[in-house]
């Protein structure tokens, strides 16, 4: 693993990091959102046009994250993937695309259970192209996060700690950062310099009620560790951006073709809830279990399939 410095220093460099990215967000934020309401109404970038400050914030977390991370490598002695615990998979197709078959076909499964259940009811109408826009933003969205949580967070983690334990955080920070959301802000509302870290007091202001929250960690939690388990195993993040793939495509595909029905929303769990976290995450006992199921054919895979050939 990691042979560069590690321990509390490691650490501290890590979590100066963060702050940093949150910092460099709430300055950031303001001049982003000023700039880019100029270019809506002067009709250069009408795609943003209307666009509410929180969505300006979220952008800047992650422009910040971007670029703060090759200074933050360096500070921590991380030279490339080796440090990270990470190697070039010969078998990187394969293992993105089963991982991607592995997470897709259950949700399928569990999706087609719901709607001959009532529990979801078909849409008369919905717009296909939405499989696209779908299918780009599960790209998107997988890559960078098994990058960030299974790359970055995991394989810093293992160079200062126990394996499991570093599955075990790494698998908690991912849950909960699913939950960070900062607050809708009306239009009207005028922006100033200090905007964004008034954000940050509304950063699990959008978090859905209990229990639906309890349901979507445990379910998020359970991701977390499977992607753990597949990078630690393959020592690659293959399989993990195939699964988180999967995962995300096909629950936003759920919510494109069906509509939860049972009202109030919670009236069935512990079984079955509605998805929440963008309709991409479900909640209750039923796809928990799924979940787990995932977990065992990932396990199977990964003991059939060699590493070598």
């Amino acid at each position: 693993m990691n042979s560069k410095p590690a321990g509390l220093q490691t650490l501290l460099r890590l979590f100066a990091y963060f702050a940093g990215v949150v910092l460099l967000a709430c300055l950031l934020s303001p001049p982003l959102y000023w700039v880019g309401t100029w270019l809506a109404e002067i009709g250069v970038l009408p795609v943003v046009k209307g666009f509410p400050f929180h969505r300006y914030f979220s952008r800047s977390v992650q422009i910040s994250a971007i670029v703060l991370l090759l200074p933050a490598f360096r500070g921590i002695g991380i030279r490339g993937f080796s440090d990270l615990g990470l190697q070039p998979n010969l078998q990187w197709r394969r293992d993105l695309i089963s991982g991607f078959l592995l997470a897709l076909v259950p949700v399928i499964l569990l999706g087609a259970g719901y709607v001959l259940s009532g529990v979801f009811s078909p849409k008369p109408n919905f717009d296909s192209v939405g499989f696209l826009r779908i299918g780009g933003t599960a790209a998107v969205v997988s890559t960078i996060e098994e990058f960030l949580f299974r790359g970055v967070l995991l394989g810093l983690a293992v160079a200062v700690m126990p394996r499991y334990v570093a599955a075990l955080l790494s698998a908690v920070l991912f849950a909960v950062v699913h939950f960070m959301r900062t607050s809708r802000q009306a239009l009207e509302v005028p922006v100033g310099w200090l905007s964004g870290f008034e954000q940050l007091p509304l950063a699990f202001s959008s978090a859905p009620p209990w229990p639906l929250l309890g349901w979507g960690f445990l379910s998020l939690f359970i991701a977390g560790l499977l992607l753990a388990y597949a990078t630690l195993q393959t020592r690659s993040l293959f399989i993990p951006i195939g699964l988180h793939a999967g995962w995300i495509f096909g629950q936003q595909s759920l919510q494109l073709v069906a509509q939860f029905r049972p009202k109030p929303p919670d009236s069935l769990l512990p079984w079955v809830g509605p998805n929440v976290v963008s309709g991409a995450v479900p909640t209750g006992l039923i796809p928990a279990f799924v979940l787990l199921a995932t977990c065992v054919l990932v396990w199977v895979y990964l003991r059939r399939v060699s590493r070598t050939s």
